[in-house]
């Protein structure tokens, strides 16, 4: 127990550090490129704060554990809404973009709705992991970064504090990109070891492995999310923030659970559809009225204190179920 509480905490400080280094390299590539915040926090910080998720759930199904991988998927995307931008609200009013609402949410709230109607049958073939990831995921990326562009002169209007534009010589680029390569790491690393001492504690309590997946793993592989989240609200990168959460969901639906299929097939329990999938669903769906009634303005502490108290009910009727 001792050695599990050891990992946590020092998997949660590699966390940290790393969190802090992809938000400044993040930020300086923007600037660079002329990109928004949204694009690079929906992507880029997205997909690589996601990382953990999509090693756990593939190791999963893999391992015929398809309990843990769909549960992992499930509880970290009720988390990166309930849990990340709610505990960053608390911490730091955030401030949405109005890009969110016009392109990252919706995309979200369809393949939400692609997940669940391809999952009613019982489980996720190796076609419709294929659909999921190579066109699905691969047409957000595209489309972002090509077809629904923002500039960085866009964003601006909403930063308080804008930043001078950094260089674009090779050097400079370079060395930057390798700081966020070293920060992505860090997170995965540091995810990974918090997960593995918090499920060896869970384990020893004697909870089931859904349980486990949709509490205790969701939370760490999470956990970047928290942390890029609330270290990009603390430097006031609040489309960073937003945007990381809404685009490591898009991530987890795409890439994690496709990506999963198309390696192997993945069974969903149907039970699931009971609670698990409706609260998948409400997480997705609750991004909406948040986006559209403070596009422009400010998701409050009160607002922020409610979304977390949320997640808390969630995970005490998951454990309850599991």
């Amino acid at each position: 127990m001792f050695l599990d509480l050891l990992m946590v905490a020092g998997g949660l400080t590699v966390l940290l550090l790393g969190a802090w280094q992809v938000v400044r390299s993040a930020v300086a590539i923007a600037l660079a490129f002329g990109l928004s915040r949204v694009v690079v926090g929906a992507t880029v910080v997205a997909f690589g704060t996601s990382a953990p998720e999509f090693v756990i759930s593939l190791t999963a199904s893999v391992g015929d554990s398809s309990g843990l991988a769909m549960g992992n998927v499930i509880g970290s995307n009720v988390a990166n809404v309930a849990l990340v931008l709610g505990s960053a609200a608390v911490f730091s009013p955030m401030v949405v973009s109005p890009r969110l609402l016009r392109w990252e949410i919706p995309v979200l709230l369809v393949a939400t709705a692609a997940v669940l109607l391809a999952g009613a049958d019982g489980g996720l073939a190796r076609w419709e992991g294929a659909l999921l990831f190579g066109v699905g995921l691969v047409g957000f990326i595209v489309a972002s970064l090509l077809l629904v562009p923002e500039s960085s002169v866009l964003a601006a209007e909403v930063e308080q504090e804008p930043e001078e534009i950094p260089g674009r010589d090779a050097r400079t680029l370079t060395i930057t990109a390798g700081w966020l390569i070293l920060g992505l790491t860090g997170l995965a690393v540091g995810a990974a070891v918090a997960v593995e001492g918090a499920t060896g504690i869970a384990e020893q309590i004697g909870m089931s492995e859904l349980a486990i997946g949709v509490t205790i793993v969701a939370v760490g592989t999470s956990l970047p999310e928290v942390a890029t989240t609330l270290v990009a609200a603390a430097r006031r990168e609040h489309d960073i923030a937003v945007a990381n959460a809404v685009g490591s969901n898009v991530f987890n639906l795409l890439g994690v659970l496709g990506g999963t299929a198309l390696v192997a097939p993945l069974a969903i329990d149907r039970s699931l559809y009971e609670f698990e999938m409706v609260a998948l669903a409400l997480s997705s769906l609750l991004l909406v009225p948040i986006a559209m009634f403070h596009t422009r303005s400010l998701v409050d502490r009160r607002e922020g204190t409610a979304l977390v108290t949320a997640y808390v009910v969630f995970l005490l009727l998951i454990v309850a179920r599991g």
